[in-house]
Protein backbone atom coordinates (compact mmCIF):
# COMPACT_ATOMS: atom_id res chain seq x y z
CA UNK A 1 0.00 0.00 0.00
CA UNK A 2 1.48 3.46 -1.28
CA UNK A 3 2.50 5.91 1.68
CA UNK A 4 0.20 8.73 1.36
CA UNK A 5 2.38 12.05 0.23
CA UNK A 6 0.85 14.06 2.80
CA UNK A 7 -0.80 13.92 6.07
CA UNK A 8 -2.30 16.49 8.49
CA UNK A 9 -3.37 15.40 11.77
CA UNK A 10 -5.67 18.47 13.40
CA UNK A 11 -3.96 20.80 10.89
CA UNK A 12 -0.43 19.66 12.12
CA UNK A 13 1.54 17.49 9.66
CA UNK A 14 2.19 14.07 11.01
CA UNK A 15 1.65 10.20 10.68
CA UNK A 16 1.03 9.40 14.22
CA UNK A 17 -2.27 9.59 16.16
CA UNK A 18 -3.05 7.86 19.99
CA UNK A 19 -3.70 4.06 20.01
CA UNK A 20 -6.41 5.43 22.44
CA UNK A 21 -8.22 6.80 19.17
CA UNK A 22 -11.60 5.28 19.14
CA UNK A 23 -11.29 5.20 15.34
CA UNK A 24 -8.68 2.75 15.90
CA UNK A 25 -10.00 0.90 19.19
CA UNK A 26 -13.87 0.74 17.52
CA UNK A 27 -13.97 2.18 13.86
CA UNK A 28 -15.69 5.23 15.44
CA UNK A 29 -15.88 7.76 12.70
CA UNK A 30 -16.34 8.30 8.85
CA UNK A 31 -14.18 9.02 6.06
CA UNK A 32 -14.51 10.33 2.46
CA UNK A 33 -12.13 9.81 -0.29
CA UNK A 34 -12.24 12.53 -3.31
CA UNK A 35 -9.96 12.33 -6.62
CA UNK A 36 -7.73 15.54 -7.40
CA UNK A 37 -7.08 16.71 -10.57
CA UNK A 38 -4.62 19.39 -10.59
CA UNK A 39 -4.92 21.09 -7.40
CA UNK A 40 -8.78 20.84 -7.90
CA UNK A 41 -10.47 17.94 -5.38
CA UNK A 42 -13.38 16.71 -7.97
CA UNK A 43 -17.61 17.35 -6.13
CA UNK A 44 -15.53 18.32 -2.76
CA UNK A 45 -19.05 20.05 -1.92
CA UNK A 46 -21.05 17.23 -1.96
CA UNK A 47 -18.55 15.09 -0.28
CA UNK A 48 -17.99 17.23 2.28
CA UNK A 49 -22.49 17.18 2.71
CA UNK A 50 -22.02 13.67 3.15
CA UNK A 51 -19.35 14.00 5.63
CA UNK A 52 -21.22 16.53 7.80
CA UNK A 53 -24.34 14.16 7.64
CA UNK A 54 -22.72 10.98 8.51
CA UNK A 55 -20.73 13.19 11.76
CA UNK A 56 -24.43 14.30 13.01
CA UNK A 57 -25.75 10.73 12.21
CA UNK A 58 -22.84 9.87 14.79
CA UNK A 59 -22.94 12.67 16.96
CA UNK A 60 -19.45 13.27 16.45
CA UNK A 61 -18.39 16.66 16.44
CA UNK A 62 -17.58 18.36 13.76
CA UNK A 63 -15.45 21.84 12.38
CA UNK A 64 -16.19 22.49 8.76
CA UNK A 65 -14.71 25.88 8.31
CA UNK A 66 -11.79 24.67 9.84
CA UNK A 67 -11.29 21.57 8.17
CA UNK A 68 -11.99 23.00 4.82
CA UNK A 69 -8.69 25.30 5.47
CA UNK A 70 -6.97 21.95 5.95
CA UNK A 71 -7.63 20.55 3.08
CA UNK A 72 -6.89 23.91 1.02
CA UNK A 73 -3.59 23.85 3.11
CA UNK A 74 -2.92 20.04 1.66
CA UNK A 75 -3.95 20.88 -1.38
CA UNK A 76 -1.81 23.99 -1.90
CA UNK A 77 1.27 22.23 -1.59
CA UNK A 78 0.28 19.38 -4.01
CA UNK A 79 2.16 19.27 -8.05
CA UNK A 80 0.43 15.68 -8.80
CA UNK A 81 -1.86 15.53 -11.73
CA UNK A 82 -3.35 12.58 -10.15
CA UNK A 83 -4.23 12.01 -6.21
CA UNK A 84 -6.58 11.18 -4.07
CA UNK A 85 -7.33 13.14 -1.23
CA UNK A 86 -8.81 11.05 1.73
CA UNK A 87 -10.82 12.89 5.09
CA UNK A 88 -11.45 10.74 8.16
CA UNK A 89 -13.66 12.34 11.03
CA UNK A 90 -12.53 10.08 14.36
CA UNK A 91 -14.40 10.68 17.83
CA UNK A 92 -11.46 11.12 19.31
CA UNK A 93 -9.85 9.48 22.25
CA UNK A 94 -12.44 8.35 24.57
CA UNK A 95 -11.09 5.65 27.28
CA UNK A 96 -12.04 2.09 27.32
CA UNK A 97 -15.79 0.58 27.09
CA UNK A 98 -17.95 1.56 23.85
CA UNK A 99 -19.88 4.58 25.62
CA UNK A 100 -18.36 7.43 24.25
CA UNK A 101 -17.29 10.32 26.04
CA UNK A 102 -19.72 13.10 25.51
CA UNK A 103 -16.75 15.59 26.08
CA UNK A 104 -14.73 13.95 23.65
CA UNK A 105 -12.66 15.96 20.81
CA UNK A 106 -12.99 14.78 17.51
CA UNK A 107 -9.83 14.04 15.43
CA UNK A 108 -9.49 15.51 11.90
CA UNK A 109 -7.07 13.42 9.56
CA UNK A 110 -6.70 14.89 5.83
CA UNK A 111 -4.39 12.73 3.57
CA UNK A 112 -3.35 12.96 0.20
CA UNK A 113 -2.08 10.01 -1.87
CA UNK A 114 -0.90 9.79 -5.38
CA UNK A 115 -3.17 7.53 -7.99
CA UNK A 116 -1.96 6.68 -11.28
CA UNK A 117 -4.41 5.79 -14.03
CA UNK A 118 -2.20 3.20 -14.99
CA UNK A 119 -3.47 1.09 -11.77
CA UNK A 120 -6.81 1.35 -13.62
CA UNK A 121 -7.95 -1.18 -15.56
CA UNK A 122 -10.30 0.84 -17.25
CA UNK A 123 -9.91 4.40 -17.23
CA UNK A 124 -8.92 7.51 -19.64
CA UNK A 125 -10.43 10.36 -21.70
CA UNK A 126 -11.96 7.38 -24.17
CA UNK A 127 -14.47 5.03 -24.41
CA UNK A 128 -12.79 2.18 -21.73
CA UNK A 129 -12.49 -0.99 -22.79
CA UNK A 130 -14.31 -2.43 -19.60
CA UNK A 131 -13.57 -4.74 -16.86
CA UNK A 132 -14.83 -8.73 -15.57
CA UNK A 133 -16.41 -8.62 -12.25
CA UNK A 134 -17.60 -11.58 -10.19
CA UNK A 135 -20.19 -11.97 -6.81
CA UNK A 136 -18.83 -12.50 -3.80
CA UNK A 137 -19.60 -15.19 -1.43
CA UNK A 138 -19.47 -12.77 1.75
CA UNK A 139 -22.62 -10.82 2.13
CA UNK A 140 -22.85 -7.22 3.51
CA UNK A 141 -24.69 -6.68 6.83
CA UNK A 142 -27.86 -4.52 6.75
CA UNK A 143 -28.57 -1.64 9.04
CA UNK A 144 -30.75 1.03 8.25
CA UNK A 145 -28.62 3.69 10.84
CA UNK A 146 -25.62 2.80 8.84
CA UNK A 147 -26.70 2.43 5.38
CA UNK A 148 -25.50 5.01 2.87
CA UNK A 149 -22.75 6.69 5.19
CA UNK A 150 -18.71 5.75 4.49
CA UNK A 151 -18.25 4.59 8.10
CA UNK A 152 -14.85 3.11 9.30
CA UNK A 153 -16.18 -0.38 10.04
CA UNK A 154 -15.02 -1.80 6.56
CA UNK A 155 -14.83 -5.30 7.59
CA UNK A 156 -17.92 -6.64 4.78
CA UNK A 157 -15.61 -5.03 2.42
CA UNK A 158 -12.45 -6.25 3.80
CA UNK A 159 -14.22 -10.03 3.94
CA UNK A 160 -15.66 -9.43 0.47
CA UNK A 161 -12.59 -8.07 -1.11
CA UNK A 162 -10.14 -11.47 -0.24
CA UNK A 163 -12.10 -13.74 -2.41
CA UNK A 164 -11.48 -11.71 -5.62
CA UNK A 165 -8.60 -12.61 -7.64
CA UNK A 166 -6.84 -11.24 -10.00
CA UNK A 167 -8.50 -11.67 -12.99
CA UNK A 168 -11.45 -9.74 -11.52
CA UNK A 169 -11.54 -5.84 -11.48
CA UNK A 170 -14.30 -5.47 -8.77
CA UNK A 171 -16.55 -8.05 -6.45
CA UNK A 172 -20.13 -7.35 -6.48
CA UNK A 173 -22.16 -7.89 -2.99
CA UNK A 174 -25.28 -9.04 -2.13
CA UNK A 175 -27.13 -8.61 1.25
CA UNK A 176 -28.24 -10.74 3.89
CA UNK A 177 -31.32 -11.61 1.61
CA UNK A 178 -29.51 -12.43 -1.48
CA UNK A 179 -30.10 -9.15 -3.32
CA UNK A 180 -27.46 -6.85 -5.79
CA UNK A 181 -25.97 -4.11 -3.41
CA UNK A 182 -23.07 -2.37 -4.60
CA UNK A 183 -18.96 -3.42 -5.55
CA UNK A 184 -16.42 -3.77 -2.86
CA UNK A 185 -15.46 -0.27 -3.67
CA UNK A 186 -18.10 1.13 -6.42
CA UNK A 187 -21.47 1.71 -6.76
CA UNK A 188 -23.32 -0.70 -9.50
CA UNK A 189 -26.03 0.60 -12.21
CA UNK A 190 -27.78 -1.44 -14.37
CA UNK A 191 -29.88 -0.85 -17.79
CA UNK A 192 -33.35 -2.81 -17.69
CA UNK A 193 -35.54 -1.86 -20.93
CA UNK A 194 -35.16 2.27 -21.25
CA UNK A 195 -34.63 3.01 -17.45
CA UNK A 196 -31.66 2.77 -15.57
CA UNK A 197 -31.77 0.78 -12.20
CA UNK A 198 -29.72 0.92 -9.04
CA UNK A 199 -30.09 -1.42 -6.03
CA UNK A 200 -31.90 -0.82 -2.97
CA UNK A 201 -29.35 1.37 -0.47
CA UNK A 202 -31.61 2.19 2.48
CA UNK A 203 -30.33 -1.11 4.22
CA UNK A 204 -26.63 -1.62 3.16
CA UNK A 205 -23.83 0.12 1.12
CA UNK A 206 -22.68 3.41 0.32
CA UNK A 207 -24.98 6.35 -1.44
CA UNK A 208 -21.92 6.92 -3.28
CA UNK A 209 -20.98 10.59 -4.83
CA UNK A 210 -20.22 9.71 -8.41
CA UNK A 211 -23.33 7.39 -8.61
CA UNK A 212 -25.58 10.73 -7.21
CA UNK A 213 -23.97 12.82 -9.67
CA UNK A 214 -24.22 10.66 -12.70
CA UNK A 215 -27.88 9.62 -11.82
CA UNK A 216 -28.71 13.55 -11.73
CA UNK A 217 -26.72 13.99 -15.18
CA UNK A 218 -29.33 11.08 -16.53
CA UNK A 219 -32.33 12.76 -14.64
CA UNK A 220 -31.62 16.08 -16.31
CA UNK A 221 -31.32 14.75 -20.12
CA UNK A 222 -34.69 12.66 -19.41
CA UNK A 223 -34.02 9.29 -18.52
CA UNK A 224 -36.21 7.39 -15.87
CA UNK A 225 -34.02 6.26 -12.88
CA UNK A 226 -35.49 3.96 -10.09
CA UNK A 227 -34.13 2.27 -6.99
CA UNK A 228 -35.06 -1.62 -6.92
CA UNK A 229 -34.00 -4.87 -5.36
CA UNK A 230 -32.40 -6.88 -8.14
CA UNK A 231 -31.77 -10.91 -7.53
CA UNK A 232 -28.65 -12.16 -9.43
CA UNK A 233 -31.35 -13.85 -11.32
CA UNK A 234 -32.83 -10.74 -13.06
CA UNK A 235 -29.71 -10.00 -14.56
CA UNK A 236 -31.06 -11.90 -17.37
CA UNK A 237 -32.86 -8.86 -18.58
CA UNK A 238 -30.30 -6.22 -18.23
CA UNK A 239 -28.27 -4.90 -21.11
CA UNK A 240 -25.61 -2.94 -20.18
CA UNK A 241 -24.20 -2.57 -16.49
CA UNK A 242 -21.64 0.09 -14.90
CA UNK A 243 -19.26 0.29 -12.11
CA UNK A 244 -18.75 4.26 -10.34
CA UNK A 245 -17.07 5.56 -7.71
CA UNK A 246 -15.41 8.76 -7.23
CA UNK A 247 -11.76 7.90 -7.60
CA UNK A 248 -11.92 6.16 -10.61
CA UNK A 249 -14.90 7.17 -12.55
CA UNK A 250 -16.47 4.92 -14.43
CA UNK A 251 -15.60 1.43 -15.42
CA UNK A 252 -17.96 -0.69 -18.26
CA UNK A 253 -18.60 -4.06 -17.07
CA UNK A 254 -18.39 -6.44 -19.92
CA UNK A 255 -18.48 -9.57 -17.84
CA UNK A 256 -19.76 -11.01 -14.45
CA UNK A 257 -19.38 -14.68 -13.40
CA UNK A 258 -21.07 -15.95 -10.30
CA UNK A 259 -22.85 -18.77 -9.09
CA UNK A 260 -21.56 -21.00 -12.04
CA UNK A 261 -23.43 -18.18 -14.71
CA UNK A 262 -21.51 -15.52 -16.28
CA UNK A 263 -23.67 -12.84 -17.97
CA UNK A 264 -21.65 -10.49 -20.67
CA UNK A 265 -22.46 -7.21 -21.64
CA UNK A 266 -21.73 -4.50 -24.46
CA UNK A 267 -20.26 -1.09 -23.48
CA UNK A 268 -23.63 0.69 -24.65
CA UNK A 269 -24.98 4.17 -24.89
CA UNK A 270 -25.82 4.78 -21.65
CA UNK A 271 -22.57 3.81 -20.39
CA UNK A 272 -20.71 5.77 -23.28
CA UNK A 273 -23.00 8.52 -21.87
CA UNK A 274 -21.99 7.57 -18.60
CA UNK A 275 -18.34 8.15 -19.05
CA UNK A 276 -19.08 11.11 -20.83
CA UNK A 277 -20.38 12.73 -17.77
CA UNK A 278 -17.65 11.14 -16.21
CA UNK A 279 -14.83 13.03 -18.00
CA UNK A 280 -16.52 16.37 -18.10
CA UNK A 281 -16.07 16.47 -14.40
CA UNK A 282 -12.61 14.96 -13.84
CA UNK A 283 -11.52 17.27 -17.03
CA UNK A 284 -12.79 20.74 -16.05
CA UNK A 285 -11.48 20.25 -12.22
CA UNK A 286 -8.09 20.38 -14.38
Amino acid sequence: VDAPLQSLINGQPTNLISIADRGFQYGDGCFETVRVAGAHPVLLEAHLNRLENSCQQLGIPLPLTTLMQEIEQLLLSNSWPHAVLKITITRGVGGRGYRPDPHAQSNRIVQLFAYSTAESPADGNGIEPGVSVMLCQHRLSSNRALAGMKHLNRLDQVLASREIPEQFAEGLCMDQAGYLVEGCKSNLVLLRGDKLITPDLSESGVNGIMLQYLLNRFREDGLTVESARVSFEELNDIGEAFLCNSVFGVWPVIKLSGNATVFSWPVGSKTQQAIHYKNEIFNAAR
